[in-house]
């Protein structure tokens, strides 16, 4: 009996038939470069966004995806990616409260013009409708301005995920890093993979080096001086590194990805 021909791969979102070696289900769109989700712990791959840069797939959480499968991850961008999913969720209920708040402002105006067709102008009339009506407004206003303060906490909790993550690539490199396989490793533009470079070499994490072929890149910077005491100094060292590099403000530089990584 002759064995049994191999299956052939499906989608991990929709489970359709993908061709060996496809980058993304022809049914679904979903990408099949799958990792597993630092959200929802499924394996998953992971689609371009216009504000979270790239999302899962499965829970549409932040995600920094990283296409070379040597490249071990210290984990350290997933407090800011739960972060940044954390402040967008946060913008959501808050900006569909305001929403809610102003249909029931715009119902309550409709029935105060009508009682004043009915009931003529009085004094009363208008104090119950301020009364009635101011509350509500000032609650539509304050909702969406936490709405907007909660947004812009999205775009500094995702510069220190995608530091973190460029930190980690830059540190595992075995020649000397460039913006094109950086580019190519996290799925982004080689513009923004540039400034990231140059945010890593400003921070004392890569140093500008000439590979043995003569071509320019970074490489990881050794540090003088006395090591950390113990892995979680290390941790908090590094930590504070991404800290400031989210001072940078990568919104704009990592937010278009290159539309041939899509």
């Amino acid at each position: 009996m002759s064995p049994a021909a191999p299956s052939a791969p499906r989608c991990h979102v929709c489970a359709a038939e993908v061709a060996p070696g496809s980058e993304r289900c022809p049914k679904c769109g979903a990408d099949q470069r799958a990792e597993v989700c630092p959200h929802c712990s499924g394996v998953a791959g992971a689609s371009a966004h216009p504000e979270l840069r790239f999302r899962c797939d499965v829970c549409g959480g932040p995600r920094v995806p990283v296409a070379d499968a040597r490249i071990k991850r210290s984990g350290r961008e997933v407090p800011h990616l739960q972060k940044a999913r954390a402040a967008a969720s946060a913008r959501s209920v808050w900006r569909a409260a305001g929403i809610a708040a102003s249909v029931l402002l715009g119902f309550e105006l409709f029935l105060f013009a009508v009682l004043l067709l009915v009931l003529s102008a009085s004094v009363g009339l208008f104090t119950a409708g301020l009364l009635t009506m101011a509350p509500v407004a000032v609650f539509a206003l304050w909702a969406f301005r936490r709405a907007k303060s909660r947004g812009q906490d999205v775009a500094p909790a995702l510069d220190a995920a995608w530091v973190s993550v460029a930190s980690d690539v830059a540190r595992q490199s075995e020649r000397p890093l460039t913006a094109g396989a950086l580019a190519s490793t996290l799925r982004i533009g080689e513009s923004q993979a540039e400034e990231l470079l140059a945010l890593l070499e400003v921070n004392d994490v890569v140093r500008g080096a000439v590979s043995p072929a003569g071509e320019f890149g970074y490489a990881p910077k050794l540090r003088v001086g006395a090591a950390p005491a113990d892995e979680a100094e290390a941790h908090a060292l590094a930590a504070a590194e991404e800290e400031a590099f989210a001072a940078g403000q990568l919104a704009q530089r990592t937010a278009h990805v290159d539309p041939t990584k899509r």
